[in-house]
């Protein structure tokens, strides 16, 4: 400065004492901030009024595979998709006016993977100034978590749906056994009285009626089959041979309308199956196939090797892994409406029209196949047809096809037996029923309604009997344990044990009863004398 017309220097001097201490403190709390900042295991992001990206942390870096020189400054979303950006931005504009906000949605790092993200909009002031801090978290494996857990409950339940139902069905099945046991039992003995007779035209109409009692029979064994109650017997098949001797009984039953296709690979190993139900899948597949394209269009029947990893099972929701052998129904109809697909395999569900059809189809098949530990998968678009898959156990050693079953052996001369029968059942039509039956064979039966009035009668003579022939299900005893008390009184005493349930049944538990033969309802009465002939003293039987 001049001073008196000379040059000189005026120093000034200030106490800055608490002005360096603000500064040491504000970058104490800067570092701090920072270290708090780029501590969390979320990714932060720091935005201003407009949008502009302030700062990031460490986290943020590491999740979207962009640096923080990358990221300051932009005013695009950087790891959502940039169709979402009109609507975060509204988001960060209600942020901003206090309200905080909240999203999940799809990902993407800079890379190009995808994952799942859940973002917190927090409002904050940052250097006097309104910001907007927000806060994401890769919830990859959290939504895979609850998926998982979603499929695992959705299994529960359709297992514990399939158990009641199946139960329901083996109920209706057992009484409707009774029922078929006295009408198989009548018609046998309507069949023998009219061969006396003579009358021809009556015994059509009887073999007609006995034919379709038959096939009741079998439909309630279909049904024993998917409610556990039964087991069929098996051996090997190969699956082409399968498919072939299906198409035998499925060519009658569709109309010409419909073209019959193959897709056999050759070499599939075979595999330890009860053919004629595995016939039976066949025919309910394609026989819906049939009815879902108003009996026109195409049907492939296939048989092939098959590796899966991750899929689902359609009717059990089970995780399928790992090698099979599949057989395969296609069919070029319309597809199934999304709405059916989750109850298409409840028994007596049904699409069709009342009358058109019994609900038990897809049922059967879900039975059938989950009893060989098989598993099925369903594919359908619509307008595009429907394909089922039937996915079987890869057999764990080579097995060789056996021989097909040659033509039932014509029953030899009908037996004329001696001797005293115990017979025990709480169905009135079949008690009566066997006591005319073996009645006619020359047996003398005593026949009792219950298990308890059968064991007192029996500890009164039990020299006096040469058989017992009881029912399992009846009050106060069961067949099992009046077979156990009566073996007591007299061991070896043969005991016939007929059941619909004969899965409940293990074979040590029979032979400590003392149960020599087991028969399924309704009993044939062919059967009954085949199994009476094994089981009667070799005095108590003559040929006739």
């Amino acid at each position: 400065m001049s001073y008196r017309g000379e040059p000189h220097v005026l120093y000034m001097g200030r106490d800055v004492t608490e002005g360096k201490l603000s500064e040491r403190a504000l970058r104490a709390s800067e570092e701090q901030y920072r270290a708090i900042f780029n501590s969390t295991a979320d990714s932060l992001v720091l935005r201003d009024a407009e949008f502009r990206i302030v700062d990031v942390n460490l986290a943020y870096e590491a999740m979207s595979g962009r640096t923080r020189a990358e990221a300051l400054g932009r005013q695009d979303v950087t790891m959502s998709s940039p169709a979402l950006t009109a609507h975060i931005r509204a988001l960060h504009a209600r942020a901003l006016a206090g309200e905080p906000v909240q999203w999940e949605t799809r990902a993407r790092r800079k890379g190009g993977e995808q994952f799942d993200i859940e973002v917190r909009g927090l409002p904050i002031l940052h250097q006097g100034r309104p910001h907007v801090l927000y806060i994401g978290r890769d919830i990859t494996g959290r939504k895979g978590a609850e998926a998982e857990r979603e499929r695992l409950e959705a299994q529960l339940r359709q297992a514990q749906k399939m158990e009641a139902i199946g139960q329901l069905t083996g109920g209706i099945a057992h009484d409707f056994n009774n029922i078929l046991q006295g009408i198989l039992g009548n018609l046998v003995l309507a069949e023998e009285r009219q061969a006396e007779l003579g009358d021809a035209k009556l015994g059509r109409y009887l073999e007609r009626a006995h034919a379709s009692s038959q096939r009741a029979r079998d439909l309630i064994r279909q049904m024993l089959t998917f409610s556990r109650g039964q087991h069929g017997e098996r051996r090997a098949v190969a699956p082409a041979a399968l498919v072939r001797d299906a198409l035998k009984l499925l060519r009658p039953t569709l109309p010409a309308t419909i073209e019959l296709r193959t897709e056999l690979a050759e070499g599939v190993p075979a595999a330890l199956l009860d053919m004629l139900q595995f016939e039976q899948v066949l025919l309910n597949l394609c026989i819906n196939a049939r009815d879902a394209m108003g009996g026109a269009g195409s049907i492939t029947l296939g048989a092939r090797a098959a590796q899966y990893h991750g899929a689902v099972c359609a009717s059990c929701r089970q995780r399928v892994d790992g090698r099979f052998l599949e057989l395969v129904v296609r069919d070029s109809g319309p597809g199934i409406a999304p709405e059916a697909r989750e109850r298409m395999f409840d028994p007596f569900f049904s699409t069709k029209e009342v009358g058109k059809g019994s609900g038990m189809g897809l049922a059967m098949v879900h039975g059938i196949v989950h009893e060989h530990g098989g598993h099925l998968l369903v594919d359908s678009s619509p307008g595009k047809g429907a394909e089922f898959r039937v996915l079987l156990e890869w057999p764990a050693a080579a097995v060789q096809p056996a021989a097909a079953p040659g033509e039932t052996r014509k029953a030899s001369a009908r037996p004329r037996f001696s001797g005293r029968v115990l017979v025990v059942d709480d169905e009135e039509d079949i008690r009566e029923f066997l006591a005319e039956l073996l009645g006619g064979w020359g047996l003398q039966v005593v026949a009792h309604a219950d298990g308890a009035a059968a064991r007192d009668a029996f500890a009164e003579d039990p020299q006096g009997f040469d058989a017992v022939i009881t029912d399992q299900s009846m009050p106060r005893l069961t067949g099992l344990q009046l077979a156990r008390l009566v073996s007591r009184m007299r061991p070896g005493i043969p005991v016939i044990l007929c059941t619909g349930y004969g899965e409940d049944l293990k074979p040590r538990a029979l032979e400590a009863a003392g149960v020599r033969m087991l028969a399924q309802k309704p009993v044939e009465p062919q059967q009954l004398r085949e199994l009476l002939r094994a089981v009667l003293p070799a005095g108590n039987k003559t040929p006739t």
